[in-house]
């Protein structure tokens, strides 16, 4: 032990232990330290500068566009018959297979013939007799003639003579009737077309017993080259449609578009044919039908298509994308972008036709508008620019309806 009664191990452990917490204050002051100039001593980060939002354009043009009036139709067959014999028998033969072509005059089913021609041959025999034996009431009648003139059979014998005379040609007549019902019958064994088309489905085979007038067609024939789209307009338009048809040329007729209903490609170019006389009061409507050639038989008995009559063609029309078409309460508006700055127009439109907005006023052509337009896009907002993508017209939405 020491002078002050402590010991020496006791002194050193004491001296280390004030070390120890010393440094871990500085350590703990460190750290305060470091945390506090991470929280509050680092300076702002200069902010971002703004990004321009990048937009699609396109140029507004000036081209012809038509005026149209557009509904939905019907394809019909020009003619269409039901084929049923005219005479009764069992079927012998069928010329034809389901769906065929066939023409005017083709020869599709035939019955057997036998008993036909076995009646006419009895009708031609029941004939030689009924005239032989008039023949010889003639010559009797002709020999009494003189006879009676000189009263050497009375006036009664000579008129019962006539009288069977007149009885048998009228036999005779009557048999020569038969011989042309019967030989009238033997032609309709054979069942021929009487319109050139496209034949339905067989619904007999041979073997088939049928009768005159046979209650189930043998077949159906749609004559469909040319067709017939059948359709109706509003009769609002109808006004539109005659002042149209007055413009033509004599002999013209207004053109006909049938198109597909969801893709509106173009499939046939007809004529308009028939306006009808009356509008369907009920409905509201007038009921008109068009023809198209139809040499590829591309339109078909029963599908419908998208119809557009073409009035007329708008030579110098102002046009731009219906997607740059914006909806405001103010009404459609557009984004023009001039100088790097969209800007809102307010615009006027006519009608849209494949996509294709006709404005008629609020825009002239050679406009630079946007046909994309971002979320955030203001008016007075700056942009970039890249051109529009080149796309396929979009499905018209609308008609040019008055």
């Amino acid at each position: 032990m020491n002078d002050t009664g402590v010991p020496p191990s006791r002194g050193v452990a004491a001296r280390r232990s004030h070390r120890t917490a010393w440094l871990l204050g500085i350590g703990l002051m460190a750290c305060a330290a470091a945390v506090a100039w991470w929280l509050f001593g680092r300076k702002p980060a200069a902010a971002a500068a703004p990004t321009k939002p990048l937009v699609q354009v396109t140029a507004v043009t000036r081209r012809a566009m038509p005026v149209v009036l557009q509904s939905v139709g019907k394809v019909v067959a020009q003619a269409s018959v039901e084929i049923r014999p005219q005479t009764g028998g069992v079927l012998r033969r069928v010329f034809i297979h389901d769906g065929d072509r066939v023409v005017a005059g083709q020869k599709l089913f035939e019955l057997e013939t036998q008993p036909l021609a076995a009646s006419l041959a009895q009708a031609r025999a029941q004939f030689v007799r009924d005239k032989s034996l008039a023949d010889d009431a003639r010559d009797a009648a002709a020999r009494l003639k003189p006879l009676a003139d000189k009263e050497y059979v009375t006036a009664r014998e000579y008129e019962a003579a006539l009288n069977i005379q007149r009885s048998l040609e009228a036999a005779a007549a009557a048999t020569r009737t038969l011989i042309d019902q019967a030989r009238i019958a033997l032609t309709y064994a054979t069942v021929s077309a009487p319109i050139s088309g496209r034949a339905g489905a067989v619904l007999v085979k041979p073997g088939t017993l049928v009768t005159a007038n046979n209650p189930t067609a043998l077949v159906v024939i749609n004559a469909i080259r040319p067709v017939e789209v059948a359709f109706a307009l509003p009769q609002e338009s109808l006004h539109r449609l005659q002042d149209a048809m007055s413009d033509l040329p004599p002999g013209a007729r207004l053109e006909v578009e049938a198109r597909d209903s969801l893709t509106q490609k173009m499939r046939a170019r007809g004529e308009l044919v028939f306006v009808d006389n009356a509008l369907n009061d009920v409905a509201g409507t007038i009921g008109l039908k068009a023809r198209f050639s139809n040499a590829d038989e591309a339109l078909w008995p029963g599908e419908f298509y998208a119809v557009r009559i073409t009035l007329k063609v708008d030579a110098d029309a102002v046009v731009l994308p219906e997607s740059a078409l914006q909806p405001g309460q103010g009404g459609a508006f557009v984004y023009v972008v001039e100088g790097g700055t969209a800007k809102v127009r307010r615009v006027q439109t006519d009608r849209v036709v494949d996509g294709r907005v006709v404005v008629t006023s609020g825009l002239s052509g050679g406009e630079t508008v946007v046909t994309a337009v971002p979320t955030d896009l203001r008016d007075g907002s700056r942009v970039q620019t890249e051109p529009a993508a080149t796309a396929a017209p979009a499905a018209a939405t609308a008609s040019g309806a008055p």
